[in-house]
């Protein structure tokens, strides 16, 4: 009777402090997001001083949504048996620390390590933060909050290219990892006094390591394939060994799921047709972004000449549009479920993600013909389908499981969005070695020639349209 007494206290503690613990989530999501998109615009300028090829500086960015990618599920499992309250605080202190690593490390392979490190930290924070949303906002209130959140990473994609460029070319890029301390340390202290959200804990002794160790090895081994296959010449024996091991291990980790008593990944959730569909356009939807993400730095500046600090600024116009529309978006959101429009807001995330892939098909033949105004249009009104497509989605993916698996749910959201990240950023790199090999050059990308890497971008932007399309057919709901 105390122990419902307490939870009902934390539960009403946390409503009343809902905006607060707003702020602390939002934060710690930007700062995870931030970290990836302000390394992306140094990754030119890393590739040349360490003086080694594209398909190996990608594991700086690569290595830390693959590590994301395997640990959501884990965490978000873990999450029911310590709290998502304590693994939010103890992931972002981790986050902070390694860091701290990251900007003193003085190779590549060390580099690397302390991302993964770094990863594990974001990971744990990332995992729950839309757990923890979901439980303290009320229903009519959640199209806001999701409005806020996809704010939130438009913003960290924004400051991320702006601020990098400008760092790099002002202080070295070591200080990309630095920025992260003071704004870390900031935040521990308000986390720990106000994240304290009503918790049912499971005292289930059985966890499903086996099946972790097995979804571990199939995702890891799998982007070892794509990295294989961005490292020119590829090495035939180990893209064949990495490829039966991603195989043999992934059958053997569906086949753990489908039997285990206590499973990490429920696969009967695939078995529901909303939560399903919405997890895939996601894939495909971040797939594509990202492959645009990887390829735009070496675009700007191997086509058109332009610094880091300028690259940048080009970089953060797709944010910038997706920061402003989200609120508005989200808004519009709510007000459509409010007044009954049903088809409409089913249909919600399918106009965002198909607009978005017609603005990259266009966006292809801008970069084909270096027409720098069309690019900039095109990344304005893909910022703004972004908005339109992400946050909704995101909710279809919430609200296609029982409130009970909310942890499952936000972990799902998690895995799908950093698999995708990790995904478009390999096969940018994939198709940018691959498409560039094609053409006989053998040497650093930025040095291929204006006109042919303005093809190869061309053409990998018309990759990414077909993703997005292919996501806007899977996201219709009759």
């Amino acid at each position: 009777m105390l122990n419902t007494a307490n939870q009902s206290k934390t539960a009403e503690s946390s409503f009343k402090n809902r905006s607060k613990i707003l702020i602390i989530v939002l934060t710690a999501s930007f700062m995870a997001v931030l970290d990836f998109n302000v390394v992306s615009i140094a990754l030119p300028t890393i590739t040349t001083l360490f003086n080694v090829p594209v398909g190996l500086s990608q594991w700086i960015l690569t290595s830390y949504q693959v590590t994301m990618t395997v640990t959501a599920l884990i965490f978000g499992k873990l999450a029911d048996y310590i709290g998502k309250s304590r693994l939010f605080i103890i992931g972002f202190l981790i986050f902070t620390v390694s860091s701290l690593a990251c900007g003193l490390s003085t190779f590549l392979a060390e580099l690397v390590l302390f991302r993964i490190l770094q990863a594990i930290g974001a990971s744990m924070v990332l995992s729950i933060n839309l757990a923890i949303l979901m439980q303290i906002f009320p229903e009519n209130e959640k199209g806001k909050v999701m409005g806020y959140f996809t704010a939130i990473i438009g913003l960290g994609m924004l400051i991320g290219p702006t601020v990098g460029g400008f760092i790099v070319d002002v202080f070295g890029w070591p200080y990309i990892f630095f920025i992260n301390i003071p704004i870390g340390i900031a935040l521990i202290i308000p986390a720990v006094k106000y994240l304290k959200i009503e918790e049912h804990l499971t005292k289930e002794n059985e966890k499903d390591y086996l099946g972790a160790l097995l979804f571990i090895i199939a995702v890891g081994t799998f982007f070892m394939v794509l990295n294989d296959l961005a490292s020119k010449p590829v090495n035939l024996s180990m893209f064949i060994l990495y490829s039966a091991v991603c195989a043999v291990s992934l059958a053997a980790f569906i086949g753990r799921e489908l039997t285990a008593k206590k499973p990490m990944l429920e696969i009967a959730l695939f078995k529901i047709q909303r939560f399903t569909l919405s997890a895939v356009s996601l894939v495909l939807y971040f797939t594509a972004t990202f492959i645009l993400v990887l390829i735009q730095p070496f675009y700007f500046e191997g086509v058109m000449g332009f610094n880091p600090s300028t690259v940048g600024i080009l970089a953060a116009v797709m944010p910038l549009a997706m920061m402003v529309s989200s609120p508005i978006s989200g808004r519009i959101y709510d007000n459509l479920k409010l007044h009954s429009h049903s088809w409409i807001v089913k249909n919600y995330p399918l106009v965002g993600i198909t607009v978005m892939g017609l603005t990259y098909l266009i966006c292809g033949y801008a970069f084909w013909n270096v027409n720098l105004i069309l690019i900039i249009a095109m990344f304005l009104i893909a910022g703004v389908c972004r908005s339109i497509f992400q946050g909704p989605n995101n909710i279809d993916i919430m609200n296609s499981l029982p409130p009970e698996k909310g942890n499952i749910a936000s972990g799902m959201i998690n895995t799908t969005t950093n698999f995708g990240l990790a995904f478009g950023t390999a096969m940018g790199a994939v198709l940018l070695a691959s498409f560039v090999s094609f053409t006989g050059y053998s040497g650093n990308v930025l040095y291929v020639g204006a006109s042919t890497l303005a093809g190869v971008c061309g053409v990998i932007l018309y990759i990414s349209g077909i993703l997005c399309l292919v996501g806007g057919l899977l996201s219709y709901r009759k």
